[in-house]
């Protein structure tokens, strides 16, 4: 039954239901199913694998037990002793064989099913390569005469951090608590960095001097945690930054945790914060910890969503079992077509559970990428125009406008510009 519990943890981990503390995005569609997921994985799954086994076996275990009935009737009426019978031992070793042998079946299903989702997930995304012998990995390959292929050729990349957005939430008195981005230390041009490894982190308080819009420098004072005049909102920057690769984000967490909840203004005016907002695992959380968590989480997971994953993990089950499940020298060396037809149904039970899973999977994979082709509102956009693109009889409304003209001088370094033309 370990096998049993090592995939049934692996699974949950898959699916996502162990973040019931999460409540945005996808979380909370997986949340919605997350009853029905783990029904499936706690009863369904485990009937399923025992009834496609014990279905085929029993049948055949009946038909040895009604031989073996027959024969020993049959002896009894000839006064031969049963023990002195070759047949009717087999018959016995047959049956006791099967009996054990269902059980050593469910145990390689679950294995064999844990072993086959492990090698394709990792860390939050499937991983799509298609795994030839050991490290060896195969390009699906359809006789073009040049093939340019990379690791995740069917996946969509979604980097988070280059869509930061503020958080905010409204406590029980009305109130209003604003998470915001200080300042945000990213990779470019949308590549992973496999050299540091970035989180948020609570600013630290500090002056520096920045250049405005109109080219002067001004003093600006950072604070890290602060409160609006009318004491309704609540302001805590944060700082994106790297550190080293081994660092947690939940470890960062905790000391700018302990550090918020020791501050003046959250123990005296805030001190709702502290209230318990507890789950299963951390009966423990406070308010402001489950909002940290959320508001790390959204901003952080950069992610795959593959382009077709139903169909992906399809054929590479097949392949799994051609190559890992299905032994053509245990075929060529069986003693009896029973050890055979054995392999078969342990292939049988084995295909079927895991394309239910996979058929799971693919929903929730194919409800992201929906979302990701959605096609996006616009919200606001700048448009610039040179001035020989501008029809004449709106150049007097352009050159009228006061900030456009200081635009210029700002920009192009122009201090006398011409007068705006007369409308004729």
């Amino acid at each position: 039954m370990s096998q049993l519990v090592e995939l049934t943890a692996k699974l949950k981990e898959i699916f996502q239901i162990n973040r019931a503390d999460l409540d945005f995005g996808i979380y909370r569609i997986l949340n919605t199913r997350s009853q029905e997921i783990e029904r499936y994985l706690s009863q369904t799954l485990p009937l399923a694998v025992k009834t496609a086994l014990g279905t085929n076996q029993s049948e055949q275990i009946t038909l040895w037990q009604n031989e073996l009935a027959a024969l020993q009737k049959t002896l009894e009426d000839a006064g031969v002793p049963l023990e002195s019978s070759k047949k009717y031992q087999e018959l016995q070793h047959k049956i006791e064989q099967a009996k054990k042998g269902s059980a050593d079946h469910e145990t390689a299903v679950y294995r064999h099913l844990l072993t086959f989702f492990s090698r394709y997930y990792d860390e939050g995304d499937f991983i799509s390569q298609r795994r030839y012998k050991g490290d060896t990995y195969a390009v699906p390959y359809a006789g073009e005469e040049v093939l340019l292929h990379w690791a995740n050729k069917d996946q969509y990349y979604t980097k988070s951090g280059e869509n930061f957005s503020n958080y905010r939430f409204t406590l029980n008195d009305g109130r209003t608590v604003l998470f915001r981005l200080n300042h945000a230390d990213i990779a470019k041009d949308n590549r992973k960095d496999n050299d540091a490894k970035r989180l948020f982190t609570l600013a630290t308080a500090q002056t520096i001097e920045q250049e405005n819009e109109d080219g002067e420098v001004e003093t600006i004072e950072i604070q890290p945690i602060s409160q609006s005049e009318d004491g309704k909102t609540l302001t805590i920057l944060f700082d994106y930054k790297p550190f080293e690769k081994s660092a947690k984000q939940e470890k960062a967490l905790e000391q700018d945790l302990k550090a918020l909840l020791a501050h003046e203004l959250l123990q005296t005016a805030w001190g709702a914060l502290a209230d318990r907002s507890p789950t299963e695992k951390n009966p423990n959380r406070t308010v402001l910890e489950k909002h940290l968590s959320d508001y790390t989480q959204k901003n952080s997971a950069d992610y795959f969503i593959h382009k077709d994953l139903g169909g992906f993990l399809n054929r590479e089950l097949d392949f799994y079992i051609k190559n890992e499940v299905m032994n053509l020298d245990e075929v060529q060396s069986a003693e009896s077509v029973a050890h055979i037809e054995a392999n078969l149904r342990l292939i049988q039970t084995l295909r079927s559970i895991a394309r239910e899973i996979i058929g799971f999977l693919a929903q929730l994979e194919n409800f992201q990428k929906k979302l990701w082709l959605k096609k996006k509102f616009v919200a606001n956009c700048h448009y610039l125009i040179t001035l020989d693109q501008v029809p004449s009889e709106f150049h007097t409304e352009v050159f009228a406008n006061g900030k456009q003209r200081e635009q210029w001088k700002n920009l192009f370094a122009v201090n006398d510009l011409p007068p705006p033309p007369r409308a004729i």
